[in-house]
């Protein structure tokens, strides 16, 4: 009997235990804030976002709670209406907010301390818009010494969404994924994910999307919470899949059409994934803005944005205006488009056109946003672009700024200890400056081709069309695999070509072209025959460029590119 009371005791014991630290982790849960809620002159009601929110519930004059996941809803004359947020896990539920009507008055609307709602009846009378692009981010995921990673702007931009005073709307004129080893590895899915969590409403492709080919584009598309926008791209003859022309982008009952496009930079794109790929460009892609406009403007879009992936100096000398400076088709500026963000070129500028639409791009690769702030009065039906403006990231990723670890967890998922590619290779004993590290790697496709093919082939020069990627240099001190891939990041395998003497002296041997870096024995340049068949080492990127007239024998080993060779030198030789 004893022992039973003890065995009862320590259940009862370990009971009360077990309930008292439930009734703790409950008492530990956080109650989220209660959301921003304000209703314009035609009944659109829309609320702050809510940090931790799983979703709102609504009830409209104390009626029946409704769950969405949106930020707004229309409500009639004589209506109030409350909002909370919805919690999950650690969070629990907000309260209501207090109940904001919606009364058409006689009121006569004014708004003394323009702060976007009615002096006299707190009406929201006005709509504010601050629209944002990032062009050619290309991967720059993490910080670097040449400049800040995507943490602290991740945190600028939740902050920014928390001011309920504004509207925000996020854009990319493309090239998002291709450029650092963070992101190339995985095809730029680290990127979209985290285009994602910042809220992207659209993203225009640009021409390194396509470095992989379109199945990634594709894939990406469907991880992607946003579309990506391209009117102008067809493969095998029809739109590219996981696109679409434009996009419809609401805001307080306020529409916005976003066309996207990509300029004439198909040659850009090694000539593996360019087959069955065609860009319109020209007054054919003007003619479907225009039209892609057009139809917006019946869908009741007020406002239309044009996010092109190509910059001025790439447009023509047909679209010069009386300040010599270059634009599109002007005439998409005379009632069709409102606003352009542009990119692909890498300036940083603001430009007004001929017709006071304005065009704007921020240089690349996290160095600036571009920005433009937008009025709408929903009294009169005035829209008015206030501002144009390029934001330097010393104010958007400034030292007093704390990185969103959001940033760290959607790294750590797809390399879940660390970054293996930031082992050192080697140490520069100075900074080598593009010239020599091109010609270095011209030397080395040489080399690797000699022995690979050389006891077949008498292979004459290794080299082609290389070029390095920001920052064009390899800093003195240690080197990582990292630090090549952001300066060697294409994928270009090398091949053994045939090529007959005439082509090989003019397109490499006797070429202007800064960009063409060969490595050949400069003894036998006089002996060259235009007519014989001769043997080189390239990439399949100067392979592909027909001009260059090489004929493919055989491929290295896949996976083997020019950033490879370069790291395995290092690690020969430890100091260079």
């Amino acid at each position: 009997m004893k022992r039973k009371i003890i065995f009862t005791l320590s259940v009862l014991l370990i009971l009360c235990f077990i309930l008292s630290s439930c009734t703790i982790d409950f008492n530990n849960k956080t109650s989220l804030s209660v959301p921003v809620v304000e209703v314009d002159v035609m009944g659109n009601a829309s609320w702050s976002v809510v940090e931790n929110a799983s979703g709102y519930s609504y009830k409209i004059n104390n009626g029946e709670i409704v769950k969405t996941n949106g930020n707004s809803v229309k409500i009639e004359d004589g209506q109030y209406i409350q909002v909370r947020a919805d919690g999950k896990g650690n969070y629990l539920d907000s309260a209501f907010s207090e109940p904001i009507y919606y009364r058409i008055t006689d009121c006569e609307h004014m708004d003394a301390d323009e702060d976007g709602a009615c002096d006299k009846c707190s009406l929201t009378i006005a709509l504010n818009l601050t629209f944002l692009s990032i062009n050619d981010l290309h991967g720059k995921f993490v910080d670097t010494n040449e400049q800040p990673g995507v943490d602290e702007l991740t945190t600028y931009l939740k902050d920014l969404y928390r001011d309920n005073s504004r509207e925000e709307i996020l854009l990319s004129t493309g090239d998002m994924w291709q450029g650092t080893v963070e992101s190339s590895t995985n095809r730029g899915a680290l990127m979209t994910e985290w285009m994602n969590e910042v809220s992207f409403s659209a993203m225009a492709l640009g021409n390194h999307e396509f470095d992989w080919g379109v199945d990634y584009i594709t894939q990406n598309a469907q991880k992607a919470n946003f579309p990506f926008i391209a009117i102008n791209v067809r493969y095998k003859g029809a739109q590219l899949a996981g696109t679409t022309p434009s996009v419809i982008v609401e805001r307080k009952g306020f529409k916005v059409g976003i066309i996207g496009a990509i300029g004439n930079c198909r040659s850009s794109i090694s000539g593996e994934y360019n087959r069955d790929l065609h860009f319109i460009v020209g007054d054919e892609l003007t003619q479907l803005v225009k039209d892609e406009a057009t139809r917006l403007r019946a869908e009741g879009c007020r406002f239309i944005v044009y996010a092109i992936h190509e910059g001025p100096s790439y447009f023509g000398e047909t679209n010069v205006n009386e300040n010599g400076e270059v634009f599109y088709d002007m005439s998409l500026s005379d009632g069709y488009i409102d606003l352009v963000f542009e990119g692909h070129t890498h300036a940083k500028y603001v430009h007004q056109d001929d017709f006071g639409v304005y065009h704007i791009q921020s240089a690349a690769e996290n160095r600036a946003l571009s920005c433009s702030e937008v009025t709408v009065n929903l009294l009169t039906d005035e829209i008015m672009v206030t501002s144009a403006f390029n934001m330097l990231n010393t104010e958007y990723a400034d030292e007093d700024i704390k990185g969103d670890d959001v940033v760290n967890e959607i790294f750590e998922k797809y390399f879940e200890n660390s970054n293996p590619y930031t082992t050192v290779v080697g140490t520069a004993s100075k900074t080598l400056y593009s010239d020599a590290v091109c010609d270095k790697v011209a030397e080395l496709y040489y080399e690797v081709g000699k022995q690979k093919w050389g006891d077949k082939y008498d292979i004459i020069l290794g080299g082609g069309f290389i070029s390095l990627r920001t920052p064009y240099k390899v800093e003195s001190g240690e080197v990582t695999y990292a630090d090549l891939f952001a300066i060697l990041p294409f994928d270009n395998t090398l091949i053994l070509g045939s090529i007959k003497g005439s082509k090989l002296k003019f397109n490499f041997i006797n070429t202007q072209n800064d960009r063409y870096h060969c490595y050949y024995d400069k003894s036998i340049v006089s002996s060259i025959e235009d007519n014989r068949t001769y043997y080189v080492i390239v990439d399949t990127y100067t392979s592909n460029y027909y001009p260059n007239g090489i004929t493919e024998i055989a491929r290295y080993t896949n996976g083997v590119y020019a950033r490879d060779l370069l790291a395995d030198y290092f690690r020969k030789i430890k100091v260079w």
